[in-house]
């Protein structure tokens, strides 16, 4: 079955209907459900994500999104990866290699998750992502045949 990695920009761009990129993602995610894709998130991103929406909704909120993600892992449809002590070296590993790029260590440990599941086509809108041989969706798996590489270890 296929898979693809959703990002902290897309969850946020699901659930904020004030987001610029609200009605491309809520069509995407739809897209995913009819397709069977299983969605891959990390520990880290719903860290990233439940703390956007404390500070920038409010509480309630927070708490029906989890809620939510803990209801779609039961039905799985949704797939939470756990970071590891050996995957958050290898993020470190990462981190500290790509020192000319702004990658956050969220964001390196979710090019570790994508490695490891041999995840290529990501759910954002992070370019940092191309930066390591990722396809954003829902843009770039529509306009580029390219092949992509994951990040060789």
């Amino acid at each position: 079955m296929t898979e693809v990695f959703v990002d902290t920009g897309a969850w946020i761009a699901c659930i904020n209907p004030h987001d610029q990129n609200y009605q491309q993602a809520t069509s995407y995610l739809v897209d995913l459900r009819k397709s069977n894709t299983i969605m891959v998130t990390s520990d880290y991103i719903i860290d990233e994500t439940l703390t956007w929406l404390r500070y920038n909704v409010n509480h309630h909120a927070a708490v029906n999104v989890m809620n939510q993600w803990k209801e779609a892992e039961k039905i799985k449809i949704l797939t939470v990866e756990w970071i590891t002590a050996e995957m958050a070296e290898q993020a470190w590993e990462i981190f500290r290699r790509y020192q000319d790029q702004k990658l956050s260590f969220t964001d390196c440990t979710s090019f570790v998750v994508c490695r490891t599941r041999k995840i290529v086509n990501v759910f954002g809108f992070d370019r940092d992502f191309n930066t390591l041989g990722f396809l954003l969706s829902p843009f770039q798996v529509h306009e580029e045949k390219a092949e992509y590489h994951i990040l060789k270890p």
